[in-house]
């Protein structure tokens, strides 16, 4: 194998100059392009990379063991034994294998607050137990005629159509099962989905753990296009999808005599092609209704009837239907959407609630060039049983590129109706030779509240190998005739070490000034150290404390309803140390999607909340649990209690990664495409994060 140095490449050339430390900001040299043979010899592996050895299907796996002491509502002492692990197989696909047994020495109980935004907290009962994750996967094993299985057991979600997830501002809420699940497609055509296990949720703020005994569920669907040609961004195609789910007592709090029967089904056909009004459709990227002259259209119908379990309650049956409609088309002035929508009370879909008793439509607008965007958003919604006034919501955002350096944005909303209210944001981005800044202003008002919040993030200009992130703001609030003043802040960076040694660390906090006792830690830092021959060492520090204020911005009616409950754990710190080993071997060994003897490097990233909707992972923002990542249609692996994801050996190449979007916490969404296109090189860290965002 012949070692090739490329014009920019960071190596040793002739003169033997090593280019290191070289600035993220620093500008390319013009040079001619040169390829140069180095060396004709093979190359030897590093000492720290595992060696592929054995016989045998390509597999490889990762084994750790850590051991951890927490402090909060009680102290505890935990061990962990954590495994992931691929086999791939000619005739049955890929499997992938995460485990996550945790043994903890003292369960914690007490009082936890739920509630979701514009409603206030309840205190209810719980039980948080770190418990032990598993899951093993089987992904692509083929079948006659085109058709692939996939399936899952363990820690899972409930399986659902891609409809389900499709455009739109109503998803399907996804259940966590302790179960399994099956799926069986003919890839862009038809998928048929079933599954079932005990629910649960998932927690942990130092590791995940997943906690059931929250009732039974199960589920079954269907999709399969009706019309047209193939492929998903073929015009006049038409699809329709069924998903139905049925869960037995199931207790969302815990609290005794709570426990519910519920059955739900959904339905939904859509539609994509070229718009009525329009001559033709255009080219270019995205779906069919990105594309000038395109229209898609989806509508969807849910019904849900529940009851309590309590067999001397059965006379307490409830009802409900909803139904909504989703377009999305493009002209030459401006990218447009709109949604119409009819919810009943009580409406639900398993354990989770749909928006229940609101009625309405909305309408968004975006015309955008390469120097500026400009766009807007209206809602009018009132309830269905007349409990609650009607609501008014409107919202116009901006931004405006004023050179290469300086871009300026604006967000301005406004509601009516119970819960009342007003925000403004102002953001001014800047380049310089310090980095990146983006200083933002945040006002709200509404029924006794007001808040003001001003600050600045900034990513530093430092070295390639390294990253950092800064966060500052200050808010003055008054909220039921009582003024607070806090300070919010945080850091976000990484950096190596000696001796291979990586540093990643991750803070955000905020404390009350004065008389206000308002504090909100969240703390994350994690030290990887290779060792050698597959083995390193990682520990990791965590902690959090209070609840983090949210971004003071007015949301819609649909959006609100859309949003889940808010469940606060108590204070908790903890400090783990671990001991990893990493080994791959077959006969055609190769690492994730490679071929023998190839080179590899690692995949990894966060996927992480946006909260300003730049795309931009900032000091300020958290991380996503428990959320499904799949590379190259087979290897599944899932983001930690910090929002991480690792493959840690893949081959050199081109790869596809993809966010798998039935996990995200609802009404949050992928930014952009959930499938993208990414570059491993040998011996290096290809970093892919994830942004997920609500509407403007």
């Amino acid at each position: 194998m012949k070692r090739w140095l490329r014009n920019g490449a960071l190596g040793l050339c002739g003169a033997g100059q090593v280019l290191a430390g070289t600035s993220a900001w620093a500008q390319p040299v013009a040079a001619q392009y040169i390829d140069r043979v180095l060396d004709d010899s093979p190359q030897a592996a590093p000492v720290d990379e595992p060696q592929a050895q054995g016989s045998g299907w390509p597999r490889g796996w990762t084994v750790e063991g850590q051991s951890t002491r927490q402090s909060g509502a009680t102290r505890t002492q935990s061990n962990s034994l954590l495994f992931s692990g691929y086999l791939d197989t000619p005739d049955y696909g890929t499997l992938s294998a995460n485990l996550n047994l945790n043994r903890d020495s003292v369960p914690v109980s007490g009082i936890a607050l739920y509630g979701t935004t514009g409603t206030p907290l309840t205190q209810v009962p719980y039980t948080y137990r770190n418990g032990s994750t598993w899951r093993i996967d089987q992904r692509a094993m083929p079948f006659n005629g085109g058709w692939f299985g996939n399936n899952s057991i363990g820690n899972i979600n409930m399986a659902s159509t891609p409809l389900a997830r499709g455009v739109g501002r109503v998803y399907l809420p996804s259940l966590p099962i302790e179960g399994a699940s099956l799926s069986i497609e003919q890839p862009g055509r038809t998928t048929l989905n079933a599954s079932a296990g005990r629910l649960g949720y998932f927690d942990g703020i130092s590791s995940q753990g997943f906690s059931s005994g929250r009732g039974t569920a199960a589920g079954a669907g269907a999709q399969t296009q009706l019309s047209g040609s193939d492929g998903p961004y073929a015009l006049g195609r038409t699809d329709a999808a069924v998903q139905l789910v049925e869960t037995r007592n199931f207790n969302a709090n815990g609290v005794p005599g709570f426990a519910q029967d519920t059955r739900s089904v959904w339905s939904a056909v859509s539609w994509q092609g070229q718009a009525p009004w329009a001559d033709s459709v255009g080219k270019g990227y995205g779906g069919v209704g990105e594309r000038v002259g395109g229209l898609r259209v989806q509508a969807n119908l849910a019904h849900s009837t529940g009851q309590p379990s309590d067999a001397s309650s059965r006379a307490a049956r409830d009802s409900a239907t909803g139904g909504w409609v989703d377009a999305t088309w493009r002209t030459q002035l401006m990218q447009q959407s709109a949604t119409v929508f009819y919810f009943q009370p009580s409406l639900r879909w398993g354990g989770d609630s749909l928006p229940s008793d609101l009625r309405g439509a909305s309408w968004r607008g975006d015309v955008s060039t390469r120097q500026w965007q400009l766009g807007g958003n209206i809602e009018v919604s009132d309830s269905v049983s007349g409990l609650q006034r009607r609501s008014l919501y409107g919202n116009l955002f901006g931004r405006f590129r004023l050179d290469s350096r300086d871009s300026i944005s604006g967000n301005v909303a406004a509601r009516t109706g119970s819960y009342a209210a007003q925000s403004a944001q102002f953001t001014w981005e800047h380049k310089s030779d310090w980095g990146y800044s983006q200083w933002r202003t945040d006002v709200a008002r509404g029924t006794d509240l007001r808040v003001l919040r001003t600050g600045v993030d900034h990513a530093w200009r430092v070295s390639e190998d390294q990253t950092l992130s800064t966060s500052l703001a200050y808010e003055q609030s008054r909220q039921s005739g009582i003024d607070a003043r806090t300070v919010h802040w945080g850091v976000l960076g990484t950096t190596p070490l000696a001796a291979g040694a990586r540093l990643d660390l991750s803070l955000r906090g905020s404390n009350g000034i004065g008389d206000t006792d308002s504090r909100f830690l969240s703390a994350n830092a994690r030290l990887s150290w290779p060792l050698g021959l597959g083995w390193s060492f990682i520990a990791l520090y965590a902690a959090a404390r209070g609840q983090e204020s949210l971004n003071p911005a007015v949301v819609s009616a649909l959006t609100t309803a859309m949003q889940q409950a808010v469940r606060v754990l108590p204070s908790n710190r903890s400090f783990m140390v671990a001991l990893r080993y990493e080994s791959r071997a077959g006969v055609a060994s190769a690492p994730i999607g490679g071929l023998p003897g190839a080179g590899a490097g690692k995949l990894e990233g966060y996927v992480f909340f946006d909260q300003n909707n730049n795309g931009l992972r900032e000091a300020s923002e958290g991380g996503v649990p428990g959320v499904t990542v799949v590379l190259d249609r087979g290897y599944v692996a899932r983001t930690d209690a910090q929002g991480r994801y690792s493959f840690p050996s893949v081959a050199a190449g081109s790869h596809q990664i993809e966010l798998v979007q039935d996990n995200l916490p609802l009404p949050w969404s992928s930014a952009g495409s959930p499938t993208r296109r990414v570059n491993v090189y040998v011996r290096d860290a290809a970093m892919t994060d994830f942004p997920i965002q609500k509407e403007h």
